[in-house]
């Protein structure tokens, strides 16, 4: 009689014996070895466990989100209309600069155009204690596009004075005046911004002062130059524009353009 010895993977362990009708097998798990006994003709057996010799691999570790890449798709789940603003606060004011977004109107042809024009909104709002403003005296004051081109091209030593009255020319017209006085500060470190209010239909007169320094003014101006072609809509035109010839609008006579352009 032969004796075969051979070794099994380490994840067999039972130790129950079992036999077929010519054949008898004992494992025996402490020494790791199984005992064949030749009761019959000769035979072969091969035993294939695939998860136990090859085992599944693991899944790949996920990798955490980065990011640019969240932010990515949050910002594609913004809503339509994004508010922003650039506030300066002061002791005795607060000032609000935020941008108005112009109105378009549709053509029977399908052409869209300015209806409205965007529009520049200063919030001035007085001081109710220390670091506490009434938001309920708030005072605005509409800055149009070359108003803003005033405030762009004002000196260090220039001044300018804006009026307006948002009745004009209607029944209410000289009712309520609003002006806008920004004067250069005495030591030369900026500007003063001062909105005087005469509301008699509200019955108020309010006058807001607020200074300004020269890197304020600076982020001002710069805050206009760059949203003033929003404001006037050029972004759409630019965003309209292919490099293909429109069918439905046919060019112009050539007497409309300059240079027969």
């Amino acid at each position: 009689m032969k004796m075969l010895q051979l070794q099994p993977p380490q994840s067999y362990t039972t130790t129950n014996p079992f036999s077929v009708p010519t054949h008898s097998f004992i494992i025996n798990t402490p020494k790791k070895s199984i005992f064949l006994r030749r009761v019959g003709p000769t035979f072969s057996l091969t035993c294939h466990h695939p998860e136990l010799f090859h085992p599944k691999p693991f899944p790949p570790p996920q990798r955490p989100q980065s990011s640019s890449s969240s932010f990515s798709s949050s910002v594609g789940e913004l809503p339509a209309r994004v508010h922003v603003s650039r506030s300066v606060y002061k002791g005795k004011a607060v000032l609000v600069v935020s941008p108005v977004l112009p109105k378009f109107t549709s053509s029977d042809s399908g052409t869209f155009k300015i209806s409205k024009e965007g529009l520049m909104l200063l919030q001035f709002v007085p001081s109710a204690g220390f670091r506490q403003y009434d938001w309920n005296r708030k005072q605005v004051f509409s800055l149009s596009v070359d108003e803003m081109g005033n405030l762009i091209n004002l000196g260090a030593r220039e001044s300018c004075e804006i009026f307006h009255d948002p009745f004009m020319g209607r029944s209410d017209e000289g009712k309520v005046r609003k002006v806008l006085k920004v004067e250069p500060l005495h030591d030369g470190s900026g500007h003063m911004f001062k909105l005087s209010v005469q509301n008699q239909l509200k019955n108020i007169d309010e006058n807001i002062f607020i200074p300004v320094t020269k890197a304020e003014f600076a982020v001002f101006n710069s805050l206009f130059s760059f949203i003033m072609p929003y404001l006037l809509g050029w972004n759409a035109f630019a965003d309209s524009i292919k490099p293909e010839v429109n069918i439905a609008n046919p060019r112009r006579r050539e007497e409309d353009f300059e240079w027969n352009r």
